[in-house]
């Protein structure tokens, strides 16, 4: 016979001062129901904090697969337009910008470039800036098309900022390279707008209809995060 009292706990293998048929006390009740909730609670803020993405978000919104995309082609058709006009009197806009330095030199030498930096700010400005066009068109288009094909917010706010850098540079590119009078007003005109045009895209990426497609922010909430410690 196995001893009730001895190591083994008796036939059951259960600890002697366990009884199987004690009713537990309310106090352990209440610690059970607490750890349930503190559980439940940590479950709720792991998934507020990193969302489940949806299998099928279903189709993108015309808003962001068209009407985005087609307004931006067009901006980038007349971005594309200035480049090559650029390029092809950059002779004349470096000399119009050299003189326009040494007019700030001579009138104005406390708030002016020195006059010997004058040549190379002339020859570095404008084809620095002229380049600039293509390479923030070329940033710009990946990330309108990883939007939509890729179900991403993320890509959406990249390009929406790349879109407020374009926004910035385009009216010191304006002064810099096109408001001489030798040439055409009609460069400042299509510089304007194609501000028009991609500040129309980035409103179109940022309608309603585009969020509530996009799956959810998963930035960090600091608050959030201090309450599930």
């Amino acid at each position: 016979m196995n001893d009730p009292h001895g190591p083994a706990g008796g036939a059951s293998g259960e600890h002697p001062d366990r009884d199987p048929e004690r009713i537990p006390t309310q106090a352990e009740l209440d610690a059970e129901d607490l750890a349930e909730m503190a559980r439940s609670s940590r479950d709720r803020e792991q998934s507020a904090l990193y969302p489940s993405r949806p299998g099928d978000p279903g189709p993108p919104p015309a808003a962001l697969a068209l009407h985005a995309r087609v307004t931006w082609w067009g901006a980038a058709v007349v971005g594309l337009v200035l480049a090559v006009y650029g390029f092809l009197n950059l002779g004349a806009i470096t000399d119009d910008l050299r003189e326009r330095l040494l007019e700030g030199v001579r009138t104005d030498p406390a708030n002016s470039a020195p006059e010997a930096q004058v040549d190379t700010l002339a020859g570095f400005f404008p084809p620095f800036m002229l380049l600039m066009i293509v390479v923030v068109l070329a940033i710009e288009y990946p990330l309108l098309i990883a939007a939509a094909t890729h179900h991403s917010r993320n890509s959406r706010n990249f390009f929406v900022a790349m879109v407020v850098v374009h926004l910035l540079c385009i009216p010191i590119g304006v002064d810099l390279l096109f408001r001489y009078p030798d040439i055409p007003s009609a460069m400042v005109v299509l510089s304007y707008l194609q501000f028009a045009l991609v500040l129309v895209a980035a409103l179109l990426t940022l309608r309603r209809s585009v969020n509530r497609w996009l799956p959810e922010s998963t930035r960090m909430r600091p608050s959030r995060m201090l309450r599930g410690r």
